[in-house]
């Protein structure tokens, strides 16, 4: 029987095999590559990686507010991190959306309880 770890946000050594932790980023290596044109005019672009910063800004929470659901919340996050539109974050795959969330949550704000004073 294979022995799973986990981090303290429950990411298995498998997960944390595909982070790498720079000064400034969070580097992300997905499971399939992401293909996607930015907009109708340029080419398609294609990424093996997702280089998040670790720095979360404003501007970062505000893209959540476009989008509805957690889901859809989570995937503006994604997107407004990584600097790739929001439509090409909806292909990821569920694992990497998954470790993206998971790696991130150390950089984002506590948001506080609601019902409670």
């Amino acid at each position: 029987m294979e022995v799973i770890h986990e981090d303290e946000n429950g990411l298995s050594d498998a997960q944390l095999a595909r982070v790498e932790h720079t000064d400034t980023a969070v580097i992300v290596t997905l499971l399939e590559p992401l293909t996607f044109k930015p907009n109708k005019l340029d080419d398609e672009r294609t990424l093996d990686k997702l280089t998040l910063p670790r720095k979360v800004l404003g501007k970062h929470l505000k893209a959540m507010d476009q989008a509805n659901g957690d889901l859809g919340k989570s995937l503006a996050l994604i997107a407004a991190l990584a600097r790739i539109p929001a439509r090409a974050a909806e292909e990821l795959d569920a694992r990497d959306i998954d470790l993206v969330m998971g790696v991130m949550e150390p950089f984002l704000p506590r948001l506080p309880a609601t019902g409670r004073r």
